[in-house]
């Protein structure tokens, strides 16, 4: 499960797949310890086909929710059984985005050690990619409308087994498409055998290291976060 991740500047974003910038900017700053429920930027193709960069719920409700309270535990999908699932099955089939990551954070849970209130917790890890500043995590949004007639835009991440190079840490990770593969992913006319073939090519050139455990506390949010711990 990932529940923690690092979101880009909006600026970066733009930059990194050549967006116009827009005025005013909707995020002026990275968040360094992205939580579920926190609004996220996604980018997924407008009605012309080009790429938009929206806020979005992190935590998919699906159109079809009829509850006042949203889903709990919405914001990974495994990739394994979204197809098959009612919650996840609709948006992976066509309503398929990007969440823009600088890396996401993982827990061992065979690296036991005391916090500074003397509780056991497990060691935090910053996973990323060593060559590029930001990645594509495969994603779906829904867009549901509440009881009280308001719109909602949400999104989930989807997962896969680790990759070799960071398996040591958890055994499990988000779903990083290659770049080449990121227009086919955003494509709805993309066959759902076609989106098997890219998660299993989805990238596994990642690494990670330890950091601070201040990350476990979602209310600290700056770049020292995912600075290697000594």
């Amino acid at each position: 499960m990932c529940g923690r991740y690092v979101s880009p500047e909006e600026a970066a974003i733009e930059r990194y797949w050549h967006i116009g910038a827009r005025t005013p900017p909707r995020w002026l700053e990275a968040c360094y310890n992205v939580a579920p429920t926190m609004t996220v930027p996604i980018l997924r193709h407008d009605e012309s086909g080009q790429l938009e960069l929206l806020p979005a719920r992190w935590g998919l409700i699906p159109t079809w929710w009829k509850d006042s309270t949203p889903p709990r535990y919405s914001f990974n999908a495994r990739s394994e059984e979204a197809a098959s699932k009612p919650l996840w099955r609709q948006a992976l089939r066509s309503t398929r985005c990007l969440m823009p990551a600088l890396g996401w954070y993982e827990w061992n849970e065979k690296e036991n050690l005391r916090n500074p209130a003397g509780r056991q917790v497990h060691q935090p890890y910053f996973i990323h990619s060593p060559t590029d500043p930001i990645i594509a995590i495969a994603g779906l949004w829904s867009l549901w409308i509440n009881p009280n007639g308001d719109t909602v835009l949400s999104c989930a991440l989807l997962t896969k087994s680790a990759a070799p190079s960071i398996e040591h840490i958890h055994h499990r990770m988000p779903v990083v498409l290659a770049p080449e593969s990121v227009e086919e992913w955003l494509c709805i006319a993309t066959s759902a055998e076609a989106l098997g073939d890219l998660i299993h090519h989805a990238r596994e050139d990642l690494v990670g290291y330890r950091v601070s455990l201040r990350v476990n506390d979602a209310r600290n949010d700056s770049s020292e976060l995912i600075k290697e711990d000594e």
